[in-house]
């Protein structure tokens, strides 16, 4: 199975086998973790290993600190990263990767983020001082029986936007903002399919794309109620949505990654007219060429 493959089999799975995954399974996604691509090397990303996943998931929260859900998972992981500039978009980039690969191993996986204390999670880990916990999933096979099937119905029809994807003409534009994408490039389709599918906090989908020749612009809905104690994941999820389309241009043969620094945001939103309430974070040219 490789990523595109992946990227089009990954849902959110909310019920678990109990029974462990293979040690060199575990190895290689802990090994993916330390070795995932990064937009920007500078930032401390971790994606923690928690074999033993019951104390994990008895400390999971919403907004009681009591256990609820999860508790089957017997692995977890727990994204954290080093707070400063650009963090939320990089652990939502990276961890993604991790993900994937568990899913090309046959795992489930969900994204978890916010409905957590912070403190009780953090309990598990050595962290430095300015580090903080992003992001959870929870790692394991998929209960397939009737059980398992309809905890997860139930949880997906309950779970906020999840009766809807918006459709690429909802996402993509073409030279400017709001304009349609005219394109028969079907390499380019196939990748912003894959974008299309990446899994977004509460299933809001806040990511934007502009296409602009080899150019591609991304943008991030700016939502003020995605904002927890300093941790936007509106970001998380525009990262999310990044590493679909790196790895899916990488297979594809595109020798192109994303561009997070060394541009003018206000700059490529004036010029692309993008309206307020979107920030601009990435970058993306098929040529190598960088934006300045």
């Amino acid at each position: 199975m490789n990523y595109r493959e992946a990227i089009k089999r990954r849902f959110s799975i909310r019920h678990y086998e109990p029974k462990p995954v293979p040690e060199e399974i575990l190895e290689a996604i802990k090994k993916a973790g330390k070795s995932c691509t990064a937009l920007d090397s500078s930032i401390k990303v971790n994606c923690h290993l928690i074999r033993e996943g019951k104390g994990v998931a008895d400390q999971m929260t919403f907004q009681t600190g009591r256990s609820w859900l999860f508790g089957s998972a017997p692995h977890f992981i727990i994204a954290t990263a080093e707070e400063k500039p650009g963090f939320m978009l990089e652990t939502g980039f990276r961890m993604e990767q991790v993900i994937l690969l568990a899913t090309r191993h046959g795992l489930g996986t969900c994204w978890i983020g916010g409905l957590f204390i912070e403190e009780k999670i953090s309990s598990f880990l050595k962290l430095a001082k300015n580090e903080r916990v992003i992001a959870i999933t929870p790692l394991g096979y998929p209960d397939t029986s009737f059980y398992g099937r309809t905890v997860h119905s139930v949880m997906h029809v309950a779970a906020p936007g999840s009766q809807r994807r918006k459709p690429l003409s909802q996402i993509v534009c073409g030279s400017k903002f709001g304009s349609a994408l005219e394109t028969n490039d079907q390499a380019l389709l196939e990748v912003l399919e894959c974008t299309q599918l990446a899994p977004s906090w509460t299933n809001s989908q806040p990511w934007r794309f502009i296409v602009d020749g080899n150019e591609i612009i991304a943008l991030a809905e700016i939502r003020s109620s995605r904002f927890y104690h300093g941790k936007h994941y509106y970001r998380l999820d525009l990262g999310i949505a990044m590493s679909h389309f790196y790895l899916a241009a990488k297979e594809l043969g595109w020798k192109g990654k994303w561009q997070v620094a060394g541009f003018d945001p206000a700059q490529i939103a004036r010029e692309y007219v993008v309206p307020a309430g979107y920030e601009v974070l990435g970058i993306y040219n098929r040529s190598k060429k960088s934006h300045t």
